[in-house]
């Protein structure tokens, strides 16, 4: 149930999924309507979980490969930036002015770096950086008065006998890691997934401040779940606070921006379909629930009518809530769908954004366009 953060390899939160195997949607989501036609517009590319479309392009990173692509009309990927090795990611468009993040470490005592950086769209020139990020997560840790884990036990024996590797009980800890980006005239709002926040930089003053933390999100501990995780009895019957995990951030209306939630702890299913999404007032910092029972809700889409597109990694399915509805359906079936973005009426998604590993297979990320009815 530990959520050790989206970082380099996404690793233990994705490693679990990769060890249990995706679950495939149902057959009653297999038999709701008929899936979409789709074109794919480039492949082979190595984790593309982040994607932004617009006048000047469609762009993808390739996070785990430290590369940011802006991918051409014949579908080759033409590299705009390279890292030399840290994850690049987040990336999001503001007329002609990429923006994206640049980021490592923080995890087994290495220094956590996670800058946002632009680049010019039409001209041969180096990024710039904008904002620390992990400085501002390290003088702040905006949950760090969240308590995770079970928060109502306060039986320090009972808690003892968790067994390692399941926090039985902590505050929110100094850790960042940015994920989606989504910018305007003023602002640059960041999903930092390891500081369970959304945040905002000031394009002008360059300060970073906190828009909102997202709830934690609480699992009821049955004894069959006591069972196999080896949790003590005197768990069963309390609630488990997981660290919500927000992946995306886009912007709505009215100021209200629309936020995917990944929460820490296993994604197969075993406890429950956990991912969520909600709105963030940009003003206020109000959080509303809208809609829940995702698999690994990694990104997603607003459409013009309103309809909410969410890509479920660890449900191998992009799924469709409808303006008015709560309630999530499959739209498309795909294989561990990374990103999505919405252009001109067009959906575009990355597939098989999880990479092999083991290193044995070549990358087979792909862009898939989708035209929306």
């Amino acid at each position: 149930m530990n959520k050790r953060r989206l970082y380099l390899a996404l690793p233990l939160v994705l490693g679990l999924s990769l060890s249990t195997g995706l679950a495939p949607a149902s057959s009653a989501d297999r038999n709701s309507h008929k899936p979409p036609a789709t074109a794919t517009l480039a492949d082979g590319l190595l984790s593309p979980l982040s994607l932004a479309a617009g006048r000047h392009g469609l762009y993808v990173t390739q996070n785990f490969a430290g590369i940011l692509n802006k991918v051409k009309s014949n579908g080759d990927p033409k590299v705009l930036h390279s890292s030399g090795g840290p994850e690049v990611g987040s990336v999001s468009l503001y007329k002609d002015t990429v923006y994206f993040s640049e980021g490592a470490g923080g995890m087994d005592g290495q220094p956590n770096e996670q800058w946002i950086k632009s680049l010019e769209n039409h001209r041969k020139a180096s990024p710039k950086k904008i904002a620390d990020i992990a400085a501002y997560e390290a003088k702040r840790n905006p949950d760090g008065r969240i308590t995770y884990g079970f928060r109502n036990v306060r039986d320090q024996r009972c808690l003892d006998q968790i067994p390692e590797g399941i926090p039985g009980k902590y505050k929110g800890q100094v850790d960042s890691h940015v994920y989606a980006t989504a910018v305007d005239k003023r602002s640059i709002y960041v999903a930092d997934a390891g500081a369970n926040a959304i945040l905002r930089v000031d394009k002008r003053s360059k300060r970073v401040s906190t828009v909102a933390v997202l709830p934690a999100t609480s699992v009821r501990i049955t004894a069959v779940m006591a069972a196999g995780m080896g949790l003590p009895d005197c768990v069963v019957g309390e609630k488990y606070y997981l660290e919500p995990v927000p992946t995306d951030v886009e912007f709505g209306k009215h100021g209200w921006l629309y936020v995917t939630s990944l929460p820490g702890g296993p994604e197969d299913g075993s406890i429950g379909a956990l991912g969520r999404v909600y709105k963030v007032h940009s003003g206020s910092g109000k959080v509303v629930q809208l809609a829940s029972g995702f698999s690994g809700a990694t990104n997603l889409a607003v459409s013009s009518r309103g309809d909410i597109y969410v890509a479920e990694m660890f449900g191998n399915k992009i799924s469709v809530v409808k303006k008015g509805y709560h309630k999530p359906r499959t739209f498309l079936e795909a294989t561990a769908p990374g990103a999505l973005e919405i252009h001109d009426n067009r959906l575009y998604a990355t597939t098989q954004a999880l990479p092999d590993f083991t290193g044995q297979t070549p990358p087979a990320g792909k862009i898939l366009k989708i035209k929306l009815r």
